[in-house]
């Protein structure tokens, strides 16, 4: 079963008790002032939280995202509520401090995947705001500056949603942190920081000078065992495949789990002989200069998908990691890598999902009969549907009708020809299937006319579907927080309210409390 390539069931306390215990050890004074030196408080009570931890000690629930345009898709802000709510019921459980962290993926060079935002206008159109880069090469969203063209996206964003109450305020916020000229992380940053205030969560940012300063020993570590590594990455992958579970990331031959960031933007090192390339700019280094960039410019490396969690758990005393579904597929296959570095495995907790419905939507879905599975067919069949829903019962009755007597009626003539030649059978019901099928010709060309007599049928439908399954995926992977946050300030803690821990006590400590009671 897949639970075997992990550390324990996410709601088991056992599990996490298993981590605390194995932080405490690696984690002395020392190390718990460098992870705080990493780490930016969203709040003064965050700021004392985070001294606490410094002072006795502690752990931490992470996750993290790539740093996208207005915060990016809802999913973001999910993943945050989630470790907060985790930390929550993990400290009350364990009895120590355990606090929140936001990893901002800054690192992250795939600017196609951060560069827009997704809002539904009134009219149910689903609109997309866009920026350029601003430099040619793949350069680290710590690095690509936003230009003045997000300016007129955020304007194009807010008129999307500009007929929403109260949406002027939320949208100051944005107009404060993502402005031209500054990276896109550092307004992403930003942004969580000032949404999250409430909630007492901690940000770092994976460029972070501290970060990447306690961060050496991991990238040194990879590189000098880069083969190892492959090896045993790609060796518990087969395991997976084997057991049925395709490997989410695939382990290329050869590549080591470090890029490198230079004038041809941030490559993948791979091993060459004794040292490492950079296949597109051809830049090469040996295991010593790679050593010597790492003390005296550690920004210069950073950690892939696979490296990533490990350099976190480094730094971090990393209780549980909360990840969406690709990252606790991917988690499987990199047990190798903690084992590697002499690090146990954070529990992986599944982030929460929601589907923010507004009332009127919610209204409008019901009037239509637009049910949760019908939201997963394509636009055209569920506006086909919701229209023969709507159309007068007289017409099915016909067009039923229509088709029983096309079936009976060449079902006798088959019957009737066959001690002729029973060759007939097959011809007659060729032209019975054609009758059959000019019939449904007839059913649609009924319901094209029926829509374009009811043109707001189309717009109804369209609209439920792109707030409720945009781009017929569900809404928190499209969409941004601000669409809904105009109409309901205190949103946040409404769906924080909604994620509910329930962990599983141990067996062993329950009946040890039950004997002393």
């Amino acid at each position: 079963p897949a639970a075997a390539f992990y550390e324990g069931h996410p709601l088991d306390l056992a599990a996490y008790r298993a981590k605390l215990a194995e932080v405490a050890r690696r984690f002395d004074r020392p190390a718990r002032e460098r992870a705080a030196a990493a780490l930016r408080p969203t709040s003064p009570a965050a700021a004392e939280r985070l001294r606490r931890f410094v002072e006795e000690g502690g752990a931490m629930v992470t996750t993290g995202q790539q740093t996208g345009l207005f915060t990016g898709p809802l999913y973001t802000v999910h993943k945050g509520l989630s470790a907060v709510r985790l930390a929550e019921a993990l400290e009350a459980a364990l009895g120590v401090v355990v606090l929140p962290v936001f990893w901002a993926a800054s690192e992250d060079h795939d600017f196609a995947e951060v560069n827009h935002a997704h809002a539904v206008a009134a009219d149910g159109e689903l609109h997309r705001a866009e920026v350029a880069a601003t430099v040619g090469a793949h350069v680290p969203m710590s690095e690509m500056r936003l230009g003045t063209d997000v300016e007129s996206a955020l304007g194009e964003f807010a008129q999307v949603v500009s007929d929403d109450a109260n949406a002027t305020a939320d949208l100051a916020l944005l107009r404060d942190t993502y402005s031209a000229g500054r990276t896109v992380a550092g307004a992403f940053e930003e942004t969580v920081v000032r949404l999250f205030a409430g909630f007492d969560l901690l940000v770092t940012d994976a460029a972070d000078p501290a970060l990447k300063a306690a961060s050496r020993d991991v990238l040194l570590g990879e590189l000098e065992r880069a083969e190892a590594h492959e090896r045993a990455v790609a060796e518990r992958s087969a395991r997976l495949a084997e057991g049925g579970h395709p490997p989410q990331v695939a382990v290329m031959e050869g590549a080591t789990n470090v890029f490198i960031h230079g004038p041809g933007g941030r490559e993948r090192l791979y091993r060459d002989g004794g040292g490492f390339v950079a296949h597109d700019s051809g830049h090469r280094l040996t295991l010593e200069e790679a050593r010597a960039l790492l003390e005296t410019d550690p920004a210069r490396l950073s950690p892939n998908v696979f490296l990533r969690p490990v350099v976190e758990s480094a730094v971090f005393p990393t209780l549980a990691y909360v990840g969406g579904p690709a990252e606790t597929a991917y988690f499987a296959q990199i047990q190798p890598l903690f084992a590697a570095f002499g690090i146990r495995m954070p529990v992986i907790f599944p982030r929460f999902s929601a589907t923010i419905v507004p009332e009127e939507i919610a209204l409008l879905a019901e009037s239509l009969g637009i049910s949760d599975d019908e939201l997963r067919l394509p636009e055209h069949e569920l506006v086909d549907r919701v229209a023969r829903s709507r159309m007068p019962p007289a017409v099915w009755d016909a067009t039923n009708a229509l088709r029983r007597v096309l079936v009976d009626g060449f079902g006798r003539v088959i019957d009737a020809a066959h001690p002729i030649d029973a060759n007939l059978d097959l011809a007659v019901g060729g032209r019975r299937n054609r009758a059959l099928l000019e019939a449904a010709k007839a059913e649609r060309t009924i319901i094209r006319h029926f829509k374009k007599r009811h043109p707001g049928l189309i717009r109804d439908v369209r609209r439920v579907r792109n707030h409720l399954r945009p781009l017929g995926v569900p809404q928190e992977r499209v969409l941004t927080l601000f669409q809904y946050l105009a109409r309901d300030p205190d949103l946040l803690r409404k769906i924080a309210e909604r994620m509910t821990v329930a962990l599983r006590p141990e067996p062993a400590r329950e009946e040890a409390l039950a004997s002393a009671d």
